[in-house]
């Protein structure tokens, strides 16, 4: 991701062209910020098909949703500020965390990779209760290629995590599989 990022590694157009440099804007141009009021406490006897996310990931499912597009959520509040999640559509957020749309011409993939690759520490307030603001985060500078280079970019990593969950799931068998095996020999 480094050296994606820091244009060491670049990727060719279908006819072997270099693409156009990269451009350097501010967070809050590509992307837009915006909150919810969901509060886990008044979700607590609500029961569906959608999904709803907090500072850890999945909750639960609930019945409605706030989204209908696909978004990125940023923990703003408590212990894992910063963090992120790509979301998909039909789903909401607790009011911990922001919703990050894509604005024009932006791969909503490639930005979730490039939010990866910024340290939010730099913009928390608070000590008791970290936050962050959007306000503060939006104007962090950020290189953006062609839209093209963009999508193969989120394409190229999103497969890296795709090979990435598969071995973890071969080592989760073959954990099993040892413990199955030392159970055996010593009974």
């Amino acid at each position: 991701m480094q050296q994606l990022f820091s244009q060491q590694l670049r990727f060719k157009d279908e006819n072997g062209n270099s693409y156009p440099d990269w451009e350097e804007k501010k967070l809050g141009e590509v992307v837009e910020s915006s909150s919810s009021n969901l509060s886990i406490n008044d979700l607590e006897n609500n029961f569906g098909n959608y999904p709803i996310y907090g500072a850890t990931g999945f909750i639960k499912c609930i019945d409605f949703y706030e989204k209908n597009e696909d978004y990125i959520a940023i923990v703003k509040d408590g212990a894992g500020v910063g963090r992120n999640f790509l979301c998909s559509s039909n789903s909401s957020i607790l009011g911990t965390l922001n919703y990050l749309n894509s604005k024009n011409n932006y791969d909503l993939k490639f930005i979730y990779y490039l939010l990866n690759s910024i340290n939010f520490k730099k913009y928390i307030i608070g000590s008791t209760i970290p936050h962050i603001y959007f306000k503060d985060y939006s104007k962090e500078l950020v290189h953006f290629p062609f839209l093209e280079e963009q999508e193969k970019i989120a394409n190229f990593l999103t497969n890296i995590d795709n090979k990435v969950d598969e071995i973890d799931k071969n080592l989760k068998i073959q954990r099993e599989f040892k413990k199955g095996l030392l159970q055996k020999m010593f009974c």
